[in-house]
C-alpha cells in the first residue's frame, strides 16, 4: 500500500494542449508533429506513427512534448490517458488533451497512465464533468485527482503486467481477425464447390 497524494505533487509540469486557430493541415516539409484524437490507437492505449506535420514556427517550444509525458483526453466521454513514448525531436499535443509531465523521481509515467485509466479515477471524472453539449474535464478537476503512490518497484511491476495485458489483447485481436479470414474463405470455398 502506498501513500495517497494529490496528482500535482507528482508532476513537474501540467499544461493544456496547443489550440490551433484552424484545422491542422499536413505539411510534408513540416518539422513539428501534431498529436490529435485521430492518432490514438488500440482503444486509446497507443499513439500511432502517422502524425500530421506542420511548421514549428507556429508553436512555442514550451508546448513541445517530452518522452514520458502523459496525454489526458479532456473532451468527450472517453477520458483516458496515454503515455507519449515517441523519440520525435518536435511534437505537440492538440487542445483535446492536457499534458501531464510526471516527476520521474516520484512516479513512473506508465504507472501514472495506468492509474488514471482505472475505474476510481474514471468515476471521479464522470462525476465532475463540465459542459452540456460536449462534456469535458477542467484543470481543477484534474488537480483534484488523488493518486496512490507505491514504492518504485511496485510501480514498475504494475507497469510490466499492464504492458503484457495490452500485448495479450493485441495478439488476441490479431488471432480473431485471422480466424475470421479463414472461416470466411472456407465458407466461400464450400459455396463454390
Amino acid at each position: 500500500m502506498g501513500t495517497k497524494v494529490k496528482i500535482k505533487t507528482v508532476l513537474s509540469g501540467f499544461f493544456a494542449g496547443f489550440s490551433f486557430r484552424k484545422k491542422v493541415e499536413n505539411d510534408p516539409k513540416g518539422d513539428l508533429h501534431v498529436i490529435q484524437m485521430k492518432d490514438l490507437e488500440h482503444n486509446y492505449s497507443n499513439i500511432g506513427m502517422n502524425l500530421t506535420k506542420i511548421k514549428s514556427d507556429k508553436v512555442s517550444d514550451k508546448n513541445f512534448l517530452q518522452k514520458g509525458d502523459v496525454l489526458l483526453i479532456t473532451k468527450g466521454a472517453n477520458n483516458y490517458a496515454v503515455e507519449y513514448k515517441h523519440e520525435l525531436k518536435k511534437a505537440v499535443a492538440a487542445s483535446a488533451f492536457y499534458v501531464l509531465r510526471p516527476n520521474q523521481k516520484k512516479i513512473h509515467p506508465s504507472y501514472l497512465t495506468w492509474y488514471i485509466n482505472q475505474s476510481p479515477v474514471q468515476q471521479y471524472f464522470n462525476a465532475n464533468m463540465a459542459g452540456t453539449y460536449i462534456p469535458n474535464i477542467n484543470k481543477g478537476t484534474i488537480e483534484g485527482i488523488e493518486i496512490e503512490i507505491p514504492e518504485k518497484n511496485i510501480q514498475e511491476m504494475i507497469c510490466r503486467i499492464d504492458f503484457l495485458r495490452k500485448q495479450e489483447y493485441l495478439l488476441t485481436e490479431q488471432l480473431l481477425a485471422k480466424r475470421e479470414q479463414v472461416v470466411s474463405r472456407t465458407l466461400l470455398k464450400i459455396l463454390n464447390d
